[in-house]
This record gives C-alpha cells, structure tokens and sequence, in this order.
C-alpha cells in the first residue's frame, strides 16, 4: 500500500466547487495511479465552511480572516500535511493563514501565474468575483504581464453568473455569455484567460482559451501528496 501524504481542503467557497475539487482528485487517482480499492486514495480531509459572503460583499474582513485562520488550524489540528484552498478571492488572506499553521498552503495564485509564466503568455485576461477583482489579488504574482478586466456592466454580469451558480443554476444562457466575455477578453488583446473563481469551472470546461485554476489546484495538491 502506497502512503500519501494527508490532503486537507479548506472548502465552502463555494460548496460545489469543493466537492469538485474532491471528485478531480479520485478521478485523477483512477486514472493516473489506477486506483481501485478505497486504499489506493489518500486521505482527504475537508473542512467546509459556512463563510460570510465574499463574491459580492467584502465589508465583513475581519470576520472572514477569522473564521479562514480557524479554519487551517481545525486542518492542520486534526493532520493534514498541507491545505488546498477552491477559492480565489479568500488567497489574498493567504500570509496571515499562513502565519498561523505550520503545513504549508498552497497558493492557487501563485500556482496559477507560474501556469502562465510557464506558458509563455504575456497578456492576459481575468474572470472573477468582484472582491478579486477590485482587491487585484493577481497583480503582484504576475507583476510582469499585462491583465485586462471586463467593464463595470460586463462584470456584475460576472458576478451575478458566480451566485447562479452557486445556488445550483447552470444555464446554457450564462454559458454563452461567459464565453462571451472570453473572447471579449481576447479582443482586448488578451492571449488567453484566467478563470479566477473556482465556481467558473464548473460551467466551462475544456476550453484551449482558458487557464483552469481548479484543475491548476488538483494538479498542485496531488503533486504534493505523492512526493
């Protein structure tokens, strides 16, 4: 039997976008490792919480930060070598969680921007709540590449895509238009786009015009349970 190290995920922002992250980590594990019987998995620990509101209202800072601190401690507490956090917006907490545990945190920004760098992408666009975007948790990991954004009009509509789909609505309405904004993005001059909010995943998929910041997730937290 294989011994991987303990995954801990710091979920509940959104719900579904966590137990999307869970069901890529067993699907990859099927696949990559061949995984057939439960111990062929690692051990997955989820701490889903029940956060004040962050896609939409950012009023509340001090309540959220707590509440992520409290978080990575119950994880780290109950044996999680490292923590995957499925949000975008709550990374920009990402040095006082850090502060506050010893196992490390991955950084989906970070992780993100070295998928671009890697890329050889200089342009970028960006898709994203609007706390991520007024907050340019992107700025300072991806100094050296121009970011273009959607206009005030384009990204409420953003916005209120996120909460429909948060609340369980995946229509082929709001996929069109989040396809839209894609290539309104690249008109802008945008090489390709980041999905900034690991809601936007759940409603585009497999598209070569975009980078994938869930799968970018998967890809770190399973590289770090089997080393």
């Amino acid at each position: 039997m294989i011994k991987y190290k303990t995954i801990g995920i710091l979920g509940g922002m959104g719900p579904e976008a966590t137990a999307e992250l869970y069901l890529r980590i067993i699907r990859f594990f099927q696949q990559k490792y061949g995984a057939i019987y439960d111990s062929d998995f690692p051990e997955i620990i989820i701490v889903s919480l029940p956060i004040l509101d962050v896609v939409e209202n950012s009023d509340e800072q001090s309540k959220v930060k707590e509440m992520l601190i409290g978080g990575v401690q119950k994880l780290e507490k109950v044996g999680a070598d490292f923590v995957a956090i499925p949000c975008n917006t709550v990374t920009y907490y990402i040095k006082e969680m850090q502060d506050a545990v010893s196992i490390p945190i991955i950084n989906v920004l970070q992780e993100t921007a070295n998928e671009v760098i890697r890329s050889g992408v200089k342009k970028i666009g960006l898709l994203g709540t609007e706390t991520a975007i007024k907050s340019k948790i992107y700025a300072d990991v991806l100094a050296n590449v121009q970011i273009y954004t959607l206009n005030e009009a384009e990204q409420k509509a953003t916005t209120k895509i996120i909460i429909n789909i948060l609340t369980g609505k995946k229509s082929k309405e709001d996929r069109q238009k989040l396809t839209e904004f894609i290539q309104r993005l690249k008109n802008l001059g945008a090489e390709k786009v980041i999905l900034g909010c690991t809601e936007l995943p759940l409603l585009i998929r497999k598209n070569d015009d975009v980078f994938d910041t869930l799968e970018i997730l998967l890809k770190s937290a399973v590289e770090r349970a089997t080393k």
